[in-house]
């Protein structure tokens, strides 16, 4: 019988094939979890479902549940699909086609393909409207709004039923008082259209990023607030009164009402709930440097840990659009088990990058799909167990998956089918270690210094394999890795993210002044954890700037810690700038470009619960024959039921360690130990 006095979080991530649920004690650590199939159109269906099964099978009444973490796609897919609201964007009179020209050079991807466009803005041209008004570059006004001409503007938003308005004028970010004049205009005469201003979301120079992510910002504004709105619609007439929080890509958690300020921050925030989930519970069992391997149904994720922090950045574009916002640094490719293989005309294998998704799925799920996909090449090389695949949640037919195989890639390469799908396996390693190589190697990391953990459903069944080929010695599958990033959502802190420009050479700055330009930010910071009922003694403040020597076009952001002053952040930057690009020139002037402040409201963890290390017993439950996934080769492994091992057990490989959410795969030569929390920690043997 579970402590009725006990309390529990639920951990959601609505992926693009699954949803996942965790339930953990908040007392005593326990976890619970639930795979479902994305097989109805409303997501918040199948969240419910998820949380109506793991209470029922641990047996609380929603009473129990103190909070719930929510960690989704739907903004990101409104993106991708183009389904966000219909949005206009209001900029001062000459620029509204800045989001259109960007930036002077091509992207990487169109560089060579001259005869291809770019992609279309987010707002069409008629929607991108001018209005007369500017602040010079020193904040000061330099001509006032143009009341008539916003009148006008308003008269149009009408009547062409737009949903979403962003407001981006020059230099607000160092004076909002045009911006926010036209926020108040616009609350007056269209009251149930979303207004997001620049000033508010990005207090930053460069106008297209800031353009750009103040677009996306709208663009899913009513589609996040609908979800969410609808969502705990659900969770209320089903008697789940929990507060809800929203995971989003800085690997931080936030109230709803907050993150309504700037819904951009849940855009590319799928895989980074798992990676928050490495960085905690690997860091307890003593891994620190880390590459994080995430297979899911649609795409692989990989980032980089090292010393318990997951590396972030600001860089990444959608539809060539930038989104400068603070989010954890995870490179994505189209390797997951949905992902289409392909041969192509000239004989050539690929993976992805498009994918199958939830409907119709993989050919082995025997929903109508009929194409090839990962999922299928390793179902035809026997490392998935049909009646057991996602804890049944799924029941697989292997003939489809050998059919699928067979016409797709064995027959126009002239192989057998299992020689087809050991081919593509190997193909799809590479493209999963060039991953890695490009967030380790290209970084300046070597990955024989860290543990790949592998988590997703897909992860274990390939990353012994990829460990081999980029030359990581240790690989770290956690319990429940299909479920992980489910369960790093359950144990996120708040986040809140805070930049001003200050644009001052470092000369110019005193201590005192320094610290003056955070001022504003801690304001910011207070305010968002007073919202969110955080006690004072967990709450946490980094402060960071971000330094160029006075003529280059980028930045590093230098975190400032309690002490220091200007002259020990510019040393710092000096060293930085040599680490990152083997120079530094000492005697160069430098400039302050942004100053930036993350406020944490750190949340109590549940205590990780440690495994029973009696018998250490690791007896197969049986044998199967399967092949081997890089030589394609017919072996005979040893199968084990992961929940049967206790900690200590140890395992040789070849090998299979199956559970609910995913199948652990050592090939021959490596060997496997169970530790005191439940990981299986894989020593690779080199090739």
């Amino acid at each position: 019988m579970p402590d009725q006095n006990e309390k529990y979080r639920i951990g959601i991530d609505v992926g693009g094939t699954f949803t996942d649920v965790v339930l953990i004690g908040e007392t005593s650590g326990s976890v619970r979890v639930a795979k479902l199939l994305n097989a109805d159109p409303d997501r918040s269906e199948t969240v419910l479902r998820g949380i109506r099964r793991v209470l029922d099978e641990v047996g609380i009444a929603s009473g129990a549940v103190s909070t719930i973490n929510h960690g989704t796609t739907i903004t990101t897919n409104a993106v991708i699909e183009r389904k966000g609201a219909r949005t206009a964007l209001i900029t001062n009179q000459g620029f509204r086609d800045i989001v259109e020209i960007g930036r002077f050079g091509r992207p990487p991807d169109l560089i060579y393909r001259v005869h291809e466009d770019k992609p279309q803005p987010f707002v069409e041209r008629a929607l991108r409207l001018g209005v007369a008004c500017r602040i010079d570059r020193n904040g000061a006004v330099a001509s006032d709004l143009d009341e008539a001409g916003l009148e006008a503007i308003i008269v149009l938003l009408r009547v062409e039923a737009v949903e979403a308005v962003a407001v981006c004028f020059l230099f607000s970010f160092l004076n909002p008082t045009h911006e926010e004049a036209v926020k108040a205009a616009l609350a007056r005469a269209l009251p149930n259209v979303q207004v997001v201003l620049s000033s508010e979301i990005l207090r930053e120079f460069r106008e297209f990023p800031r353009s750009a992510t103040t677009i996306f910002a709208a663009y899913v504004a009513p589609v996040l607030r609908r979800y969410v709105g609808q969502l705990t619609r659900r969770l209320s007439e089903a008697g789940i009164d929990a507060p809800l929080r929203i995971f989003q890509s800085n690997g931080g958690i936030a109230e709803p009402d907050v993150l309504m300020r700037n819904p951009a921050l849940t855009l590319l925030s799928g895989p980074a709930g798992a990676v928050v989930g490495a960085a905690q519970l690997c860091g307890a069992a003593g891994f620190h440097r880390l590459i994080t391997m995430d297979i899911g149904g649609t795409s692989l994720d990989v980032c980089v840990v090292r010393d318990g922090q997951f590396e972030t950045t600001r860089a990444r574009e959608i539809d060539f659009q930038p989104v400068a916002i603070p989010m954890i640094n995870v490179h994505t490719v189209g390797a997951g088990g949905g992902s289409i293989v392909r041969v192509d005309p000239v004989g050539r294998v690929t993976v992805g990058p498009d994918s199958v998704a939830a409907n119709p799925g993989p050919a082995c799920y025997a929903k109508g799909g009929t194409t090839a996909t990962l999922t299928d090449v390793n179902m035809v090389l026997g490392l998935i167990n049909p009646a057991s695949f996602a804890g049944g949640e799924v029941s697989l037919a292997p003939d489809r998956s050998l059919e699928a195989i067979g016409r797709e890639v064995a027959t126009p390469l002239g192989l057998d089918v299992v020689a087809a799908a050991a081919g593509v396996y190997r193909v799809a390693t590479n493209q999963i270690a060039e991953a890695i190589r490009k967030v380790t190697v290209e970084g300046g990391h070597d990955p024989a210094e860290f543990a790949l953990v592998a988590f997703g459903g897909g992860g274990p069944l390939h990353a012994c394999s990829v460990a081999r080929e980029v030359g990581i010695p240790i690989v770290v599958v956690p319990r429940h890795p299909g479920l992980f990033s489910a369960r790093g959502i359950a144990l996120s802190d708040f986040f809140h993210d805070h930049v001003q420009s200050v644009m001052r050479k470092a000369a110019d700055l005193d201590d005192a002044s320094l610290m003056e330009s955070f001022a504003p930010l801690q304001s910011l910071a207070t305010r968002d954890l007073d919202s969110e009922g955080i006690a004072p003694e967990l709450r946490r403040i980094e402060l960071a700037a971000d330094l160029r020597y006075v003529g280059q076009s980028s930045e590093i952001t230098v975190p400032v810690k309690d002490g220091q002053g200007m002259a020990d952040i510019v040393a710092r930057f000096h060293q930085m700038h040599e680490q990152l690009y083997a120079y530094a020139v000492q005697g160069e002037p430098v400039e302050v470009v942004n100053v930036r402040l993350r406020a944490v409201g750190m949340v109590v963890k549940p205590p990780l619960t440690a495994f029973d290390a009696a018998s250490g017993d690791a007896r197969a439950t049986l044998l199967r024959q399967i092949h081997d996934p890089d030589t394609g080769r017919p072996i005979t492994v040893h199968v084990h039921d992961r929940a049967s091992l206790s900690s200590g057990a140890e395992i040789a490989g070849p090998a299979l360690v199956e559970e609910s959410s995913s199948t652990s795969v050592l090939l021959p030569g490596c060997h496997g130990t169970v530790d005191r929390f439940g990981n299986l920690v894989i020593k690779v043997a080199s090739a």
